[in-house]
């Protein structure tokens, strides 16, 4: 995984606007999303709304869904500017960009970063200041310093999913057995405090040696990398055109992918978006729509935004975001 690069002080220009296609179920998410995470008292959550850079007298916008975003049509040089104006906007390091968020507390904030003059948060319901809740340890109005430090947001690109990707061979054992009947054995022997003997019998028959709590601590690999090989397997059976993969490396593609979104969850501090920039670009086009597929079951608590500009990809998000999965942007800023 990479970080974000530093921003420059101005903004980059925006790139030229058409629509944008938000989420109608973006306040349902949210909910979700807070009530999921409100257990967690050390940790610091950032849902961004919206971003706003200003630009030459006008404004230029992009709306966000709490969960998965993709920002289409976006070339190399315009997801580098994007990326770096996020960054900047949560940090406090460039001017002429602002925020709309909501915090753990579910409080809608507006922060505002003027081309002169100081930085503000302002509570969107009271019109309170909260400039001083925010104040990092060197006085900068940042969004993700807590008790942690300073987190930053995480940038996956291809050569993390190559260069990143694990190979394990228990998540490979274990998706290649009936998941129905393995998570309902683990369920059973954890639930029963060590099960009864017949449960125990049939974990061993379906698992091996595999300790039960290890996999249930990686259900979501094993899950993931089963539903990439069952969708191979009925592809094969349909079409000559099914993606040359083997189960080897399906199975570590889908855990390439989990492991970085668990990565970034499990990070100390504040949890800001996660960016896939042009992450599936070095894979066969035929195994990416299987992997979209599992995009949006991946997410969990994180707020991602996939930044393409493939237009298969394009494509994919226009239907997911019709049922409210998610919300596409075309491109990624849209004029005020």
């Amino acid at each position: 995984m990479v970080t974000a690069a530093a921003p420059a002080r101005r903004p980059a220009a925006p790139v030229p606007p058409q629509r944008v296609v938000p989420s109608p179920d973006r306040d349902t998410f949210v909910k979700k999303v807070l009530k999921s995470v409100a257990t967690g008292a050390d940790d610091c959550h950032v849902l961004v709304e919206r971003l706003i850079v200003e630009g030459d007298g006008e404004a230029a916008s992009v709306d966000f869904h709490p969960r998965l975003t993709v920002l289409g049509g976006m070339p190399g040089d315009a997801r580098g500017a994007l990326g770096s104006l996020l960054s900047g906007a949560l940090h406090g390091t460039v001017r002429g960009v602002h925020l709309e968020v909501v915090d753990d507390a579910g409080r809608r904030l507006v922060v505002l970063r003027p081309a002169t003059g100081p930085h503000r948060v302002i509570d969107v319901l009271t019109s309170a200041d909260v400039t001083a809740q925010h104040r990092g340890f060197d006085g900068r109005v940042d969004l993700l310093s807590s008790q942690y430090g300073r987190s930053t947001v995480t940038r996956i690109t291809a050569a993390d999913l190559r260069n990143r990707t694990p190979r394990n061979d228990a998540v490979r054992a274990l998706s290649a057995v009936d998941q129905v009947a393995l998570w309902g054995t683990a369920d059973e022997l954890v639930g029963r405090g060590g099960g009864r003997g017949d449960a125990a019998a049939t974990w061993r028959s379906l698992a091996g040696d595999t300790d039960v709590h290890w996999a249930l601590d990686h259900r979501t690999e094993i899950q993931a990398a089963a539903r990439l090989r069952q969708h191979i397997a009925a592809l094969r059976s349909l079409s000559s055109s099914a993606p040359d993969l083997s189960d080897d490396d399906a199975v570590a593609l889908a855990q390439g992918i989990v492991t970085q979104l668990t990565a970034a969850t499990n990070s100390p501090g504040c949890r800001p978006p996660v960016l896939l920039d042009e992450t599936f670009d070095q894979l066969e086009p035929a195994v990416v729509p299987l992997l979209l597929e599992l995009l949006p079951g991946l997410v969990g608590e994180l707020q991602v935004i996939l930044l393409t500009d493939d237009e298969a990809i394009a494509s994919w998000a226009r239907l997911e975001a019709l049922a409210g999965e998610l919300a596409l942007v075309e491109p990624a800023l849209a004029a005020d």
